[in-house]
């Protein structure tokens, strides 16, 4: 599967990185919610399930918030690099 052209390339590489984790971390969390929801439609949800569903929840939010505060502090970097002129 080719690499999909980032929207920051390649003003930083660091924050490719972190976006394109970010996006597909993004995907993985509302894959879990929705099945969290769907469990939650049984009559009888399974409770090993819902266990799983929300541990692995609770690591993609991990995941998330390890990349988004780089994500924005490599963003900040950028914008102070920038002239008046470039913010305009």
């Amino acid at each position: 599967m080719p690499k999909e052209k980032s929207l920051v390339s390649p003003s930083s590489s660091l924050l490719d990185m972190h976006l394109s984790e970010l996006e597909e971390e993004c995907r993985n969390f509302v894959s879990l919610i929705s099945a969290l929801r769907s469990l939650a439609e049984n009559d009888a949800p399974d409770e090993d399930e819902r266990d799983t569903i929300e541990g692995d929840l609770y690591a993609s939010l991990s995941h998330l918030s390890n990349h988004a505060q780089p994500a924005m502090e490599e963003m900040d970097r950028l914008v102070d690099l920038m002239t008046e002129e470039d913010k305009r």
